[in-house]
């Protein structure tokens, strides 16, 4: 644990200095673009978090521009996002190694079940639990989902993310606005830790809408068999009623029953006294 969070560390503070260098280059805002449409389908890219450090810079600083931050990585991640269907659709995902096994497997069991269940709340959730974002892309070209419907919720649930990333770096910069490293080092941290909280909210949720749906299944499948067994009764009286009828109307009507009456009323006749 030590070791991870001594290369956590590490990492973020190479992003750090790199951020404060970049962060007055005209082309800053490219970069952003980029490695949030990377992000689509290579999720080792640091997108969400080169967008939370440029965010709290410009709280602490007022540079570079957060609504151009945030229409830069609104539009990358659209982006990123149908280049990852497109592929999906066309190469499958089974071409990714880090979605074969480990957490990238279960990612793509979860984007399976939940494209299959709840389309929309998945989609605009997936980009919040590890390897999820890029899982949902590929799986739903892969299973050939309609993109008509893919688009659009693309489009609005990369509006949230983008919004929410710049959001936590805005708040963590304004903290610490005399201290622009120490503003993105919180705001990195905030972003890490709210990642693992959504994440277990996000999961949470989706468990509880599983198991509502399964209850409803049950509901439906205990329904379905009450009604089919009080038709089979229904069907089974009705065919029971016929055929007594039927019996009767036999015995007591036709030829052979108007000859019997005759042959019995002369009968009674002859041994009568005169």
């Amino acid at each position: 644990m030590g070791e991870l969070l001594d290369r956590l560390l590490s990492l973020t503070g190479v992003l750090e200095d790199w951020i404060l260098q970049i962060g007055d280059a005209w082309w800053v805002h490219l970069v952003v673009y980029a490695f949030a449409a990377l992000d689509g389908f290579f999720p080792t890219v640091p997108s969400e978090s080169t967008i939370v450090s440029l965010s709290s810079l410009w709280s602490s600083s007022g540079r570079p521009s957060i609504i151009l931050i945030g229409l830069a990585a609104w539009a990358g991640a659209f982006t990123g996002d149908n280049l990852g269907y497109l592929l999906g659709n066309k190469i499958g995902w089974e071409r990714f190694r880090f979605l074969r096994g480990g957490k990238g497997r279960r990612a793509v069991e979860a984007a399976e079940n939940g494209l299959r269940k709840r389309a929309l709340v998945f989609l605009m959730t997936a980009r919040y639990i590890p390897f999820g974002r890029t899982a949902v892309n590929l799986v739903a070209g892969a299973v050939h989902y309609p993109h008509r419907l893919f688009w659009p919720r693309s489009l609005l649930s990369t509006f949230v993310w983008a919004v929410y990333s710049c959001a936590i770096g805005a708040v963590a910069g304004a903290w610490f606005e005399n201290n622009h490293l120490l503003a993105i080092t919180v705001a990195l941290v905030a972003a890490i830790v709210m990642a693992l909280v959504v994440e277990r909210i996000i999961a949470a949720v989706h468990r509880w809408l599983d198991r509502r749906a399964e209850r409803r299944d049950a509901e439906r499948r205990d329904a379905e068999a009450d009604a089919e067994a009080g038709s089979a009764v229904e069907t089974g009286t009705g065919v029971g009623t016929g055929s007594a009828v039927g019996a009767g109307s036999a015995v007591g009507t036709g030829p052979g029953a108007d000859a019997e009456a005759d042959a019995a009323t002369t009968v009674h006749g002859e041994d009568s006294p005169a």
